[in-house]
């Protein structure tokens, strides 16, 4: 009996998944935006819960932190720059302007890191389009989401306004795609350097 009410629970749940499966793959085919919480710069629409509009505070920490990356800082110089400026990271901004989000807050909340600033750096919708289906499941029993190649996501243009214009957005990507580390060369001149003045 035991076996038999899991069996018919797990039944249950695997069609409650498809049929949510479904629904958000109609709702991400027509163009609407399948994340639940909009990134920092955005917020819901309080008339339309469909759309995303400017939070014009968080959009301003989103445009400076690109304008760091067109001046040649990376995401980890970046990360460092807002947290000694005290700007307040994603999850810090959402919680003190009462926005939604799944995040909570910690002891560290306050510290800005790499991936965050890199997560900002690489999120295209920052440029007014709306990206679905970047991730999927590959069971209704796994929480686990894995990330699609970007020839696999479906991008709707012109659905919210712009925080990042195109242009900049794709200068942001070219200048990351060339960073490399220094040249042995270089490495190995500073090093004589280095030694030079520790004889000194």
């Amino acid at each position: 009996l035991v076996g038999s009410e899991m069996c018919i629970r797990d039944r249950y749940a695997k069609d409650c998944s498809k049929k949510i499966k479904a629904v958000m793959k109609a709702k991400g085919n027509a163009g609407k935006h399948l994340a639940t919480h909009p990134p920092l710069g955005y917020k819901k629409d309080p008339n339309d819960k469909e759309k995303w509009v400017i939070d014009e505070r968080g959009a301003e920490t989103v445009r400076e932190i690109f304008s760091l990356c067109m001046n040649g800082y990376g995401p980890t110089q970046i990360a460092r720059i807002l947290t000694e400026r005290k700007v307040d990271t994603p999850v810090v901004y959402f919680h003190k302007h009462g926005l939604p989000t799944p995040a909570k807050l910690r002891e560290d909340s306050e510290i800005w890191d790499q991936k965050s600033v890199a997560r900002i750096l690489e999120n295209v919708e920052y440029t007014g389009c709306t990206v679905n289906f970047k991730t999927y499941k590959k069971s209704y029993k796994s929480k686990k989401r894995i990330k699609l190649p970007q020839e696999d996501w479906l991008i709707f243009e012109n659905t919210q306004e712009v925080i990042i214009d195109r242009q900049t957005f794709d200068s942001v990507q070219k200048i990351r795609q060339c960073k490399r580390r220094p040249s042995r060369t270089v490495s190995y001149t500073h090093l004589r350097a280095h030694e030079t003045l520790r004889h000194l």
